[in-house]
């Protein structure tokens, strides 16, 4: 008996050492499997920040840097003006800088005469003694006629030696011979002021360099690494592997192993840069996950402590699931909206196009589609830039958004330039003026279009009324037959399809 007894415990106590054992196992592995967890979550928050701050980070260079080639275009264009030249020097420099920007980081805009001496300075009506004959920028506008806007080498003005980044614009005379350039600055301390309410932390650092290697920007500022080119480290080919993304490397102003977070800035010769040391990242993780695996350490020690780690573990997921649920509600909305516009994307439209179809069939009541497309857009593209027709196709969204009487109506994007109206309830008559409305809305915002009849942007619009019981292309057929009427007529027009009144232009 005793012997049944010593095996029957023995048995028991292998049972649970066996038992401990494996729930000492399974515990450990599930702790490892967190730690690695709260890593690449550590990683992906630190990227996705990075991320959110480069696209600040290009907004603001880009911005600037835009807005003062604006002044500088605005003098060329004053200088190609032979009256400019035989009038008083006060009144000159009113002709010359009215459009020219002004903040504390932007500094005098200079014209610059063939041999690099100042003959107009927009800080004095008598120009200032200065000279840039060997200056990077003159020497690239000096040899090229298609150097457009040139951002230089960084190099010191003033009596302080301040640091700034020339950008310059070429003067050419009528036969196309070099005149000179003209030529302002963006102060080196005004963008870090602006980076360094963006900044990740105390150890992260933002930069941005020409493409050619030379440092214009780095915040926080460092003795002696502006101007200095980064050419040579072993990294940096890997920035124009692709417009954006994102690698880990050891820095070559300071030997750290970071993240790097890089970006084109715009159409420019620039690159900006995150700078984020995986030593800061690892401290947003590294110390929880050796406070989780002590405290796992202990637990392992009874049943008690495997029954709260295993609570635990059973919240962790229930929050996970929820997260997850949320997100697969927020990936339904977006999968419904177009990402330029705001405006429902063409799923939305087909479904909903269906259930108003549907609905109008059993109500009895009229249905209208109208459709729209901006008239000559490739030639806007061609002419003003891809950034440009979306601004356009924005201004468009805006217009469809204050028209339409939500929730009963929808204005949706269908692709490209082209934009669908539904209009439950109306019929042909009401839904060609309703078109003629919009129509004369975007009109009004008088968007300029060298390349469109007018001048301006302008929109063409087909309508269509549904019959009950067609097809479901029918009606939508029908429009698109109108609108490429309306077209054919000579755009910027309201063509009814066959069902509704004549077409209707209004200028």
């Amino acid at each position: 008996m005793h012997s049944r007894s010593r095996r029957r415990h023995s048995a028991v106590s292998r049972m649970l050492a066996g038992s401990i054992i494996g729930v000492t196992l399974v515990i450990g592995a599930a702790c490892g499997m967190m730690v690695m967890q709260m890593r690449r979550s550590a990683w992906d928050q630190v990227g996705r920040v990075s991320q959110n701050l480069l696209e600040s980070v290009e907004r603001l260079v880009d911005r600037n840097i835009e807005i003062y080639d604006l002044s500088l275009q605005g003098v060329v264009e004053g200088l190609r003006n032979p009256e400019v030249d035989g009038i008083a020097p006060d009144l000159r420099q009113l002709v010359l800088f009215d459009r020219a920007a002004t903040a504390n980081g932007l500094g005098a805009i200079l014209a610059l005469d063939p041999q690099g001496h100042a003959f107009v300075d927009s800080a004095s009506p008598v120009p200032r003694p200065l000279r840039f004959p060997e200056a990077d920028f003159f020497l690239v506008h000096k040899a090229r006629e298609d150097a457009g806007l040139y951002i230089g080498e960084p190099l010191r003005m003033g009596p302080g030696g301040r640091r700034v980044i020339p950008l310059s614009r070429r003067l050419s005379y009528a036969d196309g011979a070099f005149a000179g350039v003209v030529v302002g600055t963006i102060a080196i301390d005004y963008l870090n002021a602006l980076f360094a309410r963006l900044s990740l932390g105390d150890r992260s650092r933002i930069a941005v360099f020409r493409e050619s290697g030379e440092l214009l920007v780095r915040s926080p500022a460092r003795e002696g690494a502006i101007g200095r080119s980064l050419t040579k480290a072993a990294h940096f080919r890997r920035y124009f592997e692709r417009r954006a993304g994102q690698f880990v490397a050891t820095g070559h102003t300071e030997a750290i192993e970071s993240l790097f977070t890089y970006s084109r800035i715009g159409d420019r010769s620039l690159v900006a840069t995150v700078v984020v040391p995986t030593a800061a990242i690892a401290a947003l993780w590294r110390p929880k996950a050796e406070a989780i695996a002590g405290l796992v350490a202990l637990l392992c020690g009874g049943m008690i402590a495997l029954t709260l780690v295993l609570q635990r573990e059973l919240e962790r997921r229930a929050r996970a699931e929820e997260m997850a649920l949320a997100a697969n509600h927020d990936l339904a909305r977006l999968a419904h909206t177009d990402g330029l516009t705001g405006l429902p994307n063409r799923r939305h439209f087909d479904e909903a196009f269906a259930r108003a179809r549907e609905q109008a069939a059993r109500d009895r009541r009229p249905l209208a589609l109208v459709l729209l497309d901006a008239d000559r857009f490739k030639r806007y593209n061609d002419t003003y830039g891809h950034l440009a027709g979306d601004e356009v196709l924005r201004a468009v969204a805006r217009v469809l958004q204050r028209q339409v009487r939500e929730p009963e109506e929808a204005a949706c994007r269908i692709g490209g330039e082209e934009f669908a109206v539904l209009l439950p309830g109306a019929s042909a008559r009401p839904a060609a003026a309703r078109a003629e409305h919009i129509r004369q809305a975007l009109a009004r915002l008088q968007i300029p279009h060298v390349g469109n009849e007018g001048g301006i942007v302008t929109v063409s619009l087909g309508v269509a009324e549904a019959v009950p019981g067609e097809a479901g292309g029918q009606c939508f057929a029908a429009a698109d037959a109108a609108l490429y009427e309306a077209k054919r007529q000579g755009r910027n027009r309201v063509v009814a399809g066959p069902e509704a009144p004549a077409g209707v232009k209004v200028a």
